[in-house]
């Protein structure tokens, strides 16, 4: 009889291993793996999910038998037998959880040192954020964009700071997530695997218009020709002022506070700028008699000097005057002073 039931232990303790094991091959929780980080990092959540799921149906396997096979019969109100210990089982429940850990610390650490392996010359991004938006500049060149354009199977060194509070860059299909603080430098290194279009989010609460940092920028991973073209047309404004004026719009990250048709854009955190110098539209008053064109300047460079109604102060950046050069600012004032 001990036999058939040490038998029966085995049997399904074997059954629940395999069902953990299927857990951890089947069950994908993630979403696409885009970065060879990520396929480092699935990896090692598939060896922890099944490891989990192991325990999880052995211990609760246990916990059930035990309830039904050592239930209290009907009729007896006597006192269970008094177990004081027994120090073979708590040497084995302590050094197994123990192992486990260790193994778990070593796989992790194998899997971080792996991902900081820099490689040569890798493509350097410094990723800037700000209270709404992201920006991603490209050192060597005059490019500044509100997307992040990356060519696939090449090394990305991003250099992560905040000009303002503290946001955290996120971009789950390379299973990346490092802290964007005011005053520091963050270095993240990733190598994008898969072609595709991904969204960039902030992981840290950042004020009333965190959720539009998700929105307002996208991860492109493309071919290295397709990156290189990109470059080329993004270091030189289109000869059209219009065209010019709606790249810079985008350029800066306009469209993650503001909504302007004619970009596209639907941001919501500052005023709409639609019909913006119509003497008839709804900004008609707000420049209190100064000059339109001059009124939309100051608001760029000194914000704070005149606040929309319903809108509070501080939510629009102050550095864009170092930011933006003079030739650029006259090109996105007179691209805004058109929309009549």
């Amino acid at each position: 009889m001990k036999e058939r039931t040490l038998l029966v232990v085995v049997l399904v303790t074997a059954l629940l291993v395999v069902a953990g094991i299927w857990v951890a091959l089947n069950v994908n929780l993630m979403p696409a793996e885009a970065s060879t980080r990520a396929a480092l990092v699935d990896q090692l959540f598939r060896a922890m999910l099944g490891l989990a799921a192991v325990i999880f149906l052995l211990v609760e396997g246990l916990l059930l038998y035990s309830v039904f096979r050592f239930r209290q019969p009907r009729g007896d109100d006597g006192d269970a037998v008094p177990v004081h210990g027994n120090r073979a089982l708590e040497i084995v429940w302590t050094l197994i959880p123990a192992l486990i850990v260790i193994v778990i610390g070593f796989y992790s650490f194998r899997v971080l040192a792996a991902s900081e392996i820099r490689e040569e010359d890798p493509l350097v991004v410094n990723v800037r954020s700000r209270q709404f938006a992201w920006t991603f500049e490209y050192p060597g060149t005059s490019v500044i964009s509100s997307d992040l354009h990356l060519p696939v199977g090449r090394q990305v060194r991003f250099l992560i700071t905040s000009d303002d509070v503290i946001h955290s860059f996120w971009v789950p299909e390379f299973r990346v997530k490092r802290d964007a603080t005011p005053g520091q430098m963050a270095e993240l290194l990733v190598t994008p695997t898969r072609e595709g279009t991904y969204p960039v989010r902030c992981a840290e609460l950042c004020g009333v218009g965190h959720a539009a940092m998700g929105l307002s920028s996208r991860v492109i991973v493309e071919s290295d020709e397709a990156f290189q073209s990109w470059l080329t047309q993004a270091a030189a404004l289109p000869a059209d002022p219009i065209e010019a004026g709606r790249t810079l719009f985008t350029r800066y990250g306009c469209q993650a506070c503001h909504a302007l048709a004619d970009a596209g854009a639907a941001g919501a955190v500052g005023p709409a700028l639609d019909s913006l110098a119509d003497p008839n539209g709804p900004h008609a008053h707000a420049h209190g008699g100064m000059d339109i064109r001059s009124f939309v300047e100051q608001s760029i460079l000194e914000p704070s000097a005149a606040i929309a109604p319903a809108f509070a102060d501080g939510l629009m950046p102050k550095d864009f005057g170092t930011r933006i050069p003079a030739n650029e600012l006259a090109i996105l004032v007179d691209y805004l002073v058109a929309q009549k």
